[in-house]
């Protein structure tokens, strides 16, 4: 029967995916836990968390959209009263079965911080030491079937950032699994169990404690209230294990979601060449911030429930949920803050962080909206909590969450085309958050308490910060924040743990400056929206003129002697409309969007007014020259091509903008094909995988061979980007310019330009004339090609040409 079992199991890993799922669903139910299941499980385990070359179920490509009945049957089988949990509760029968997990596999931040000991106590009874060192080193986890399963889950994320996909593909297999995960094993409502019971499973030691952070240092005092749970330490042992045997998969859930999902990868001067040569791999996927995302909303809406669940240990464990999140979580905002891509896409950065630093909008949250396919992305939620003066603790113990990051996130926007659309988004979305109520004056007076030398504490009879001068104002709506100010400086200490870290205050004298440049950068980008507005309007009417003018002439031959003077361009504009060159519909949609960035950046204006204290005054006065700024000053293009204003001033001539980065990752240009440029690259960057040191080699002959590689290959060369420093990621980190050496590789960007396309189609049509094949052109063309570098490297070789 074992033999049978395990031929089955090892049969179904050769079948196609949906029948290896319909038979390991058959032969989980019927078979019993056994040394050969548990033999097995393992290994099913990495079969299906393997990546998709390696016969992978790939869950983080499967979609909704993609393929339905794929994506329900995986759900099916994973979710958390499907097969496989009821196969890990089968093992669960046997409470010495344990599995290792590697260290070293791991993410790096969380290996040291189990080889140093700092680890939370979660991981007290989980740690596999080397028996044979005299140090008792850490090298591996040793963990139970549901654990081990949960690691692995949570390691797929991180491990799979290479396979990055469109950031727009929100429903992944995995992502829904994730918000499933959450749902289940963490239930925002008290009442609700972790099903199933599991009440005969004793394989957990009982902690005095529910879980801690080790992500402050040590020797440094902890803002968790460890009195608090002096009900508990007084507990008898079989309460404690009875207790803990109730909560045990939520805090394995809790915890490992944390440590790994918000797992980072901090460059110092010591790892700087590791950094470089594996950055693209060490950055955040759009898909782990949004799942991340998730996670925070819903620890945000669990940790609300803490006074109303009446189990103790379920208790403290959504009271300190919260304080265990955000720790990490703050390092790793930094962190994406430091290294995402200057563009739109840092709106998911964004809306993590403002969902981080606004719980109150989560007491009641359900994080249904993203786990269902019809749900739309990036969407506001309607929760109607605001802030008050219940969340004044929150908001002192995670003071650098709100001051250090948003100076972090100021500069990026100071580098950013506000005109378009969706940096006008960003921009309003922070400026909206932190323009609630209440907010800026208990940061402002927090601050202000932190900053100043004098003791003593003086109540304002305003409320409005904007309204303060000399007065010190320690009291906001009739609350004292004195007993918050040490929390404040506390919180700065413990999370900003860099030797030379220097807090610099936001409401400051010298920070003046900055914050009028900000907002006339704004008030700048509002008055070029508003012409881009009336440009493109008069474009589309353009547009529409010359369609129905062309009705006319075809209608009435005579009317051409009328619209002589302008038929030409006004027929090629038709031309264009009916070879969907110019996409109606597209325009209508674009014109919307760009109605709205005025208005987007007229309240933006008066938001970050409100932020930094800029009162009428002042405004006023910012606004009487800024009309007459040029608009090279303000680093923006005044054509109707707007969207294209970087593309355009790096092609200029000449030009004081040089582009420092990766030629093949260079933007887009209007004359270049988006689809052939994003398609080229993926075959020319897998070709340079595959025979990279072979075309090096070429590149660096001195034969014919040589040079006519050189004429292929594009020559190499060094790019540049700027990445913070570990040591000042704080709220005045400096930028350091990394330098990144590129070999000779093959580039086929130069075949997506529009004039390439047009000219091969053209040759194309003139073979078609004269009846010969597609095979015969692309024949043609190589042979051309070729005889054209042959020559031209051979001319060079004689040195008729000079060799560039």
């Amino acid at each position: 029967m074992s033999h049978d079992l395990m031929s089955q199991f090892y049969g179904c890993f050769n079948l196609p995916l949906h029948e290896r799922i319909m038979e390991l669903s058959r032969i989980i139910e019927v078979a019993s836990p056994n040394k050969d299941l548990q033999t097995l499980f393992p290994q099913l385990v990495n079969n299906i968390f393997a990546s998709s070359l390696n016969n992978g179920w790939g869950l983080n490509s499967v979609t909704y959209d993609g393929n339905r009945n794929l994506f329900e049957m995986l759900i099916s089988f994973l979710e958390p009263q499907g097969p496989m949990f009821q196969l890990c509760y089968k093992l669960l029968s046997d409470p010495q079965l344990k599995y290792n997990l590697p260290l070293n596999i791991l993410p790096l931040d969380l290996q040291v911080t189990l080889e140093r000991g700092r680890c939370p106590q979660f991981y007290a009874d989980l740690l596999t030491v080397d028996p044979q060192s005299l140090k008792l080193n850490v090298v591996g986890l040793s963990l139970n079937p549901f654990d081990y399963y949960i690691f692995n889950f949570a390691l797929y994320l991180i491990s799979n950032n290479q396979n990055k996909t469109s950031w727009e593909n929100w429903n992944s297999v995995y992502f829904a699994l994730a918000c499933d995960y959450l749902t289940h094993f963490l239930p925002t409502d008290p009442n609700v169990p972790v099903l199933p019971h599991i009440p005969h499973y004793t394989g957990k030691v009982p902690m005095v404690a529910p879980l801690q952070t080790a992500n402050r240092p040590l020797g440094s005092p902890s803002l968790l209230l460890i009195p608090d749970l002096s009900g508990i330490s007084n507990q008898h042992a079989s309460a404690q294990t009875q207790s803990r045997n109730e909560v045990w998969r939520s805090e394995t859930v809790l915890q490992v979601f944390i440590d790994i999902w918000m797992s980072i990868e901090q460059y110092t001067n010591g790892n700087i060449d590791n950094f470089q040569q594996n950055y693209p791999v060490l950055t955040s996927s759009p898909e782990r911030v949004r799942t991340v995302r998730v996670l925070v909303k819903h620890i945000h809406s669990f940790s609300a429930k803490y006074l109303t669940d009446l189990a103790t240990r379920s208790s403290a464990l959504r009271k300190y949920a919260r304080q265990i999140m955000c720790a990490r979580a703050y390092h790793y905002v930094k962190h994406l803050v430091t290294t995402w891509p200057l563009d739109a896409s840092f709106r998911l950065v964004i809306e993590l962080w403002l969902s981080l630093i606004q719980p109150w909008r989560y007491m009641d949250n359900a994080i249904t909206q993203e786990r269902f396919p019809r749900a739309q992305p990036m969407q506001e939620e309607g929760n109607s909590n605001t802030l008050d003066a219940s969340y004044t603790q929150f908001i002192a113990e995670n003071f650098p969450t709100y001051t250090c990051i948003f100076q972090m996130v100021l500069p990026r926007f100071m580098r950013l085309d506000l005109t378009t659309y969706k940096n006008a988004v960003m921009l309003f979305r922070l400026g909206k958050v932190f323009s609630q109520q209440h907010l800026i004056p208990i940061l402002w007076n927090l601050e202000k308490a932190m900053m100043d030398n004098t003791s003593s504490l003086q109540h304002s009879p305003d409320n409005s910060y904007n309204n303060i001068s000399t007065e010190h104002s320690y009291t906001y709506n009739g609350i004292s924040l004195s007993k918050w100010v040490a929390i404040a400086k506390q919180s700065i200490s413990e999370l900003n743990v860099a030797a030379n870290f220097e807090y610099s205050a936001i409401w400051s004298e010298n920070k003046k400056p900055y914050m009028m440049e900000f907002v006339k950068k704004i008030h700048s980008a509002k008055l070029i929206a508003e012409k881009n507005v009336e440009e493109f309007n008069k474009r589309i009417n353009q547009q529409q003129q010359a369609y129905w003018a062309h009705r006319n002439v075809r209608r009435d031959p005579l009317a051409v002697l009328v619209v002589k003077p302008t038929i030409l361009p006004r027929f090629w504009a038709t031309v264009k409309h009916w070879l969907l060159i110019v996409n109606k519909d597209e325009d209508e949609l674009l014109f919307e969007e760009i109605k709205k960035v005025p208005d987007y950046l007229n309240n933006c204006i008066h938001y970050f007014c409100n932020i930094f204290g800029v009162n009428d005054n002042m405004l006023l006065s910012l606004e009487t020259g800024i009309e007459e700024v040029s608009q090279e000053d303000v680093s923006f293009d005044n054509t109707t091509n707007f969207a294209q204003s970087i593309t355009n001033k790096l092609r200029s001539n000449p030009t004081s903008i040089n582009y420092m980065g990766d030629p093949d990752l260079m933007p887009i240009t209007s004359y270049e094909n988006t689809i052939l440029v994003r398609m080229f690259y993926q075959i020319a960057t897998r070709l340079n995988e595959i025979y990279g040191e072979q075309f090096n080699a070429y590149w660096n002959r001195d034969d014919l061979c040589g040079y006519v590689s050189r004429e292929v290959l594009q020559r190499p060369c060094s790019v540049q980007s700027y990445v913070r420093s570990a040591e000042g990621a704080g709220c005045s980190g400096r930028s350091r310019l990394l330098r990144r050496d590129l070999p000779a590789r093959l580039s086929l960007r130069r075949l997506a330009s529009h004039a390439c396309c047009l000219w091969l189609a053209a040759g194309y049509a003139l073979f078609l004339f004269f009846s010969n094949s597609l095979i015969l052109y692309v024949i043609f063309i190589f042979i051309m090609w070729t005889v054209y570098i042959l020559m031209k490297a051979s001319l060079k070789m004689i040195k008729i040409i000079k060799d560039e």
